[in-house]
């Protein structure tokens, strides 16, 4: 057993597997159901073979929480490996994986198990257990490092533009952005993450209104933030995108940038043609752990 504690996430953050691998984050994954023929995420299925099916085969799409034995046997193995295990979570607004993880761990060892809802997805939660692992590597102990990124949580921001609404609709996922259906005519939908829930926060007309308001939002953050991590993030690969992400790093200069895709989790309840952005101050005192 290593003195080093060990951390927890589910399919709802956005990491690749050797990102995984390499940093040793042990992964909860969820089930995802394509045409009722059910696969396990990072396991028998990639985003890219999704989206495909999604696009080509207008394939229905949706998840659900591992089954109870496989939080059992990953959480016992965890607590076998470390001496405590921190499990952050996708909000507990949109999914019940929490819930099920602290259930889990009271039958096994409550005592060494934190968990930690982060009211938010994708790379809203990625930046934490990003932050988490950096700090865990330098020996901060995991009362610290739960402390700073429940601090870190109130920096958090994550926003992105979807095609259309009809696959969070289908998937019973679409929260407040409900009240903008039917209301969508020519115009795609701006979502954020706000108190653990999708909410509508605008809607454009165009790629570049779309860039236009990420860059006014990421700005109006990061003013007179000296320590900020950025992550521009996207379903389909979008060369344009991919410019507009590059200048945004040249321009603001965060202490951390991410460019990155979105994984098969979001996309099957949000539809492959989405961009957006996450972001999030880092605590000063913690600024080297990312130099």
């Amino acid at each position: 057993m290593t003195r080093k504690f060990g951390i927890i996430t589910d399919s709802g953050a956005d990491f690749s597997i050797d990102y995984m691998k390499k940093h040793d984050l042990i992964l909860i994954p969820t089930t995802i159901i394509v045409d009722d023929v059910e696969y396990v995420d990072r396991e028998n299925i990639t985003r890219e073979e999704i989206i495909d099916k999604m696009i080509n085969e207008k394939a229905k799409t949706s998840t659900s929480v591992a089954p109870p034995v496989e939080f059992h046997r990953i959480i016992t193995d965890a607590l076998q490996k470390y001496e405590k295990v921190l499990f952050i979570a996708i909000s507990s607004k949109m999914s019940a994986t929490l819930q099920q993880g602290i259930l889990t761990a009271r039958r096994i060892d409550p005592d060494r198990f934190v968990g930690v809802d982060t009211y938010s997805v994708s790379w809203g939660m990625t930046f934490l257990i990003d932050h988490a692992i950096r700090r865990r590597d330098q020996g901060i102990e995991i009362d610290k490092v739960v402390k700073e990124i429940k601090e870190m949580m109130k920096s958090l921001k994550l926003y992105v533009m979807v095609d259309t609404l009809e696959y969070l609709r289908r998937g019973g996922r679409i929260g407040a952005a409900k009240s903008l259906l039917g209301k969508l005519i020519g115009a795609k939908p701006i979502l954020t993450v706000d108190d653990g829930e999708l909410k509508p926060d605008n809607t454009v007309k165009s790629f570049e209104e779309c860039t236009s308001y990420f860059t006014e939002k990421i700005k109006e953050n990061a003013k007179d933030q000296k320590n900020f991590a950025l992550a521009l993030i996207y379903g389909l690969e979008d060369p344009e995108f991919e410019t507009y992400a590059k200048e945004i790093k040249q321009e603001l200069k965060p202490l951390h940038f991410f460019y990155e895709p979105i994984g098969a989790n979001i996309i099957s309840h949000a539809g492959p043609r989405l961009y957006g952005f996450g972001f999030v101050k880092i605590p000063d005192e913690a600024a080297d752990a990312y130099k």
